[in-house]
């Protein structure tokens, strides 16, 4: 399980993912591109075992918790990493795999938030035209109807999820997501959640 260990312990990916706590505003998901194993024939996977890569012990819990909402109401099993394997930070291949055993899970979903992008946004001002009839004073009060130009910031996370099989050992389906601007975790998962899964459930994963 030496790949999987490493998208656990992914310091940077996982102090990222707390960003999406702090965040304002209204958000929005774009998927980039997602990959499937194209040696996967099958059986769709029965339950999958979420865990979200995050400092934030709190932030973890919030995105475990909404995307298992998401798979059930899709139809798909899901389990929360969380009460299983409370520990944050690195974690063994063991402890994967017994958290894995005791949900009963034939996969596990990883994801991690791979940069974040800061954009601004900026729209130019005008000022009112003068009334020139008026001489000067019509130009100098023209002056105070200037509106100054209005620039707006706001952050785009780069999020990976993968999937993998937990009897090969071995990535199965990959997605990666543009989350913009995104107002809570819980709103972002939700959002991304329901992305997500129902892409896995077109390409036969699920």
């Amino acid at each position: 399980m030496a790949r999987l260990h490493q998208s656990l312990v992914n310091a940077s990916a996982a102090a990222l993912f707390g960003a999406l706590f702090f965040l304002g505003g209204c958000a929005t998901t774009r998927t980039v591109d997602t990959w499937k194993d194209p040696a996967f024939k099958g059986p769709a996977f029965k339950h999958v075992m979420v865990i979200g890569v995050s400092k934030s012990d709190a932030n973890r819990r919030v995105y475990e918790d909404g995307f298992v909402r998401a798979l059930q109401a899709a139809g798909s099993a899901g389990s929360a990493s969380y009460p299983v394997m409370p520990e944050s930070g690195a974690v063994s291949n063991e402890r994967v795999a017994e958290a894995a055993s005791k949900t009963q899970s034939d996969a596990v979903l990883v994801t991690r938030v791979l940069r974040v992008a800061r954009n601004v946004d900026v729209r130019p001002g005008y000022a009112a035209p003068g009334f020139y009839g008026s001489g000067f004073r019509g130009w100098y009060g023209g002056t105070w109807a200037t509106i100054p130009p209005e620039v707006s910031q706001y952050d785009v996370l780069t999020i990976e999820s993968t999937l993998w099989d937990m009897r090969t050992d071995k990535p199965v389906w990959s997605g990666t997501n543009e989350v913009t601007d995104p107002k809570s975790v819980g709103a972002a998962t939700e959002e991304l959640a329901k992305n997500l899964v129902g892409k896995m459930k077109a390409d036969g994963i699920l």
